[in-house]
């Protein structure tokens, strides 16, 4: 079985605009990730200087005889692309790559489907053809599986082929970042930790410059430049937690808490578009972190079902069906449709009552044993928390609760 074992380290070429940062790279295997921005290559120029960057990569990876490079992006938006001077590799000059597109559409096409996806929220008393037809116009969980389906691809390519991969997309800072973080998600299991989507998110999201208050509007910037980029990794790893609900050790509480907190600005991790730009507006000396804040109420966001060692690996299913609206994300607030408990609370209330009923029975036998009394008497207490279920009878409950 694969043991990730995950490295940083930063490459930078003389190029500009191409800075290939590696990401991940799997001990056993030697094959690595990389993320960076689109070249500067337009129709005929070369860089000798990113040829040799990607070969010295090939090179590290005696595996593997080649090198994927992902274009995250449309091959018809990276052709316009290429027309203004940038673009994407060309195979004839790098002998030792095999080129792919994924095809995730840009900022403003989820721009569009958000606001489409949300007027499924606000219809009343929808028929079901209507629902699913508003839902299907808006384009939403296309896109969602467009990114599971790149991620799954980087992932495979890494733990299956033992082959390196390099991703892009015009910039670097936006579908790079989904794609990279998910291939992450599914290849190390300290990521699906409450601590490790911390590190993962500072690492990939916060410290490598995804552009939080462009992309959240948290200032006056150009609403063109708003877009859903990072509710979207969020909802990546929501249908993830569905199909594993054993691998993660947060519950879908977890993920909207970090994500209302992303546009509260009552933390500041997410505030600025990058490093540089924190350090100017000196965020880390006048604001507060958010990651101590959550460490301290991990009990609630604690998944009952997760079990440590169950996976090391993840291959998620990306099949049509496989993908639903995240209810508690885009209708959490609709009365109409609460009061409902979540099966994942009650089972984390019983596993807690029980938690506690069994420290009540040790406080009163231990009281009981300083008075010299025998205690017989404790059989009524120790029969209270026998009654909650078992962590094996909460599975089966929660099984069963799914099949209904």
């Amino acid at each position: 079985m694969l043991k990730c074992n995950l490295n940083i380290v930063c490459v930078y070429t003389c190029c500009i605009g191409y800075n290939p940062y590696v990401k991940v790279s799997a001990s056993a295997l030697q094959a690595v990730i990389c993320r960076c921005s689109q070249p500067l290559s337009g129709f005929s120029t070369r860089c000798e200087e990113d040829e040799k960057m990607l070969e010295i990569i090939s090179r590290a990876n005696p595996g593997s005889p080649f090198v994927y490079v992902v274009d995250t992006r449309p091959k018809l938006n990276a052709m316009a692309n290429r027309a203004a001077g940038k673009g994407y590799e060309n195979e004839d000059n790098y002998p030792n790559i095999h080129f792919q597109f994924i095809g995730i559409e840009n900022i403003h096409v989820m721009r569009g489907s958000l606001q489409k996806l949300l007027e499924v929220c606000e219809l009343k008393s929808p028929s079901m053809s209507n629902f699913l037809t508003v839902l299907e116009n808006s384009g939403w969980l296309r896109h969602i599986k467009a990114i599971m389906d790149a991620s799954v691809f980087l992932a495979k390519a890494v733990r299956d082929d033992n082959t390196s991969v390099l991703v892009h997309c015009s910039d670097g800072w936006d579908r790079t970042a989904q794609v990279c973080s998910l291939a992450s998600i599914l290849l190390d299991p300290f990521y699906r930790t409450i601590k490790g989507f911390m590190v993962l998110i500072e690492k990939e999201w916060i410290s490598l410059g995804h552009k939080f208050s462009q992309r959240c509007h948290h200032l006056e910037f150009d609403p063109k430049e708003v877009s859903p980029v990072f509710t979207q990794f969020l909802e990546c790893i929501w249908h993830l937690t569905e199909q594993f609900p054993c691998a993660f050790e947060f519950s879908e509480k977890y993920l909207l808490e970090i994500h209302d907190h992303v546009f509260s600005c009552q933390f500041g991790n997410f505030i600025g578009n990058s490093q540089k730009e924190r350090q100017e507006l000196k965020i880390f000396e006048n604001t507060h972190s958010l990651w101590p804040f959550l460490l301290h109420r991990k009990q609630e966001f604690i998944n009952p079902l997760y079990i440590s060692n169950a996976y090391k690996t993840l291959q998620p299913n990306t099949f049509p069906f496989c993908f639903k609206f995240w209810c508690g994300m885009y209708n959490r607030f609709d009365k109409g449709m609460h009061p409902r408990q979540s099966v994942l609370d009650h089972l984390l209330e019983c596993m807690n009552s029980k938690a506690s009923l069994k420290t009540s029975e040790t406080d009163m036998e231990d009281k009981l044993v300083k008075q010299n009394a025998p205690p017989a008497d404790s059989c009524t207490l120790t029969k209270d928390y026998e009654d909650v279920p078992e962590m094996a009878e909460l599975c089966e409950m929660h099984s069963e609760g799914s099949k209904l």
